[in-house]
């Protein structure tokens, strides 16, 4: 009785939320709990199983976000979305930006918040040749700056939501402009949706049409690294490094009627300790209107 009425008050509280205003992570503690619960009594009460395949059936099978995000309870893949993009340009060889990189790592691991971290090449004259980095993660910096037309470029650099930039290591500024541009963007933003029947192929599209003109990115990620630096600035450090970007591809242009791209489920299952995220922008340095984490 009692795993019962446990079971019971989980999907009272979920089928009592409005689909359309109910807030993304609410709705995931609800449906995280209730998933719990399933398990739990799966494996203590045998006979409830007709029960709980009607009620995972009723409450669980499709997912649907107050933001318009979807995503099928039986995939295997893990995803997130947000309007939230925190990009960090840093280096190795940039003795100020070891706070910038732990800072990183609290919003890598904020559910509403995806973080990034673009290791750049122009420092490595310093003496240390930055392992992850890459002349088109600075040239992605200085057009941003372009965008902006202030020409700043530095290390290290937070940039949210392609509009805003500061001092990485700054999280009150980054907290502050977090806000800021969501309530600039606000009648932009974009709806990006996972459809994942099981097949070999994963649809990620959006059918909103104020998009037109943006540009659907698929961004590759590395989890995590440790490196040894052992010359440079920061000789005889070891830095962790989080969300490490690896290759920014664009996969596909927003229309008339939006986006729809499909990806083989391959590329998107998380391996070797690498993942992807998709990010919705207009053009390569303009404002971010939306984006999806798949782990």
């Amino acid at each position: 009785d009692t795993a019962i009425k446990r079971l019971s008050r989980n999907c009272e509280t979920y089928l009592n939320r409005n689909f359309y205003e109910v807030r993304y992570n609410d709705f995931l503690l609800t449906v995280k709990e209730m998933r719990q619960e399933i398990r739990w009594m799966l494996k203590k009460m045998k006979f409830l199983r007709p029960l709980i395949v009607f009620v995972l059936t009723f409450c669980g099978g499709a997912v649907s976000f107050a933001d318009g995000h979807s995503e099928k309870s039986s995939s295997s893949l893990n995803v997130m979305a947000t309007y939230s993009v925190v990009e960090l340009f840093t280096s190795q060889g940039c003795s100020s930006c070891p706070p910038a990189d732990v800072l990183l790592q609290k919003y890598v691991q904020d559910p509403h918040i995806i973080a990034l971290s673009y290791s750049v090449d122009y420092w490595d004259y310093l003496g240390w040749k930055d392992t992850y980095g890459s002349p088109k993660n600075s040239t992605r910096q200085r057009n941003y700056a372009r965008a902006r037309g202030d020409g700043s470029v530095y290390t290290p650099q937070a940039i949210v939501n392609g509009l805003e930039h500061m001092n990485g290591a700054s999280q009150y500024k980054i907290n502050t402009n977090i806000e800021v541009t969501k309530k600039k963007l606000k009648s932009q933003l974009v709806r990006l949706n996972v459809t994942d029947d099981g097949s070999e192929r994963v649809r990620i599209w959006s059918s909103d049409k104020t998009a037109k003109g943006a540009v659907l990115w698929m961004v590759r990620v590395k989890d995590k690294a440790d490196v040894a630096i052992r010359r440079g600035e920061n000789r005889g450090r070891t830095i962790a490094y989080h969300n490490i970007v690896l290759g920014v591809e664009k996969v596909a242009d927003f229309g008339q009627e939006g986006v729809d791209f499909t990806v083989a489920r391959t590329k998107l299952q998380p391996k070797d300790g690498k993942h992807t995220i998709f990010i919705a922008q207009v053009g390569a340095s303009g404002p971010v209107l939306g984006a999806i984490e798949i782990k």
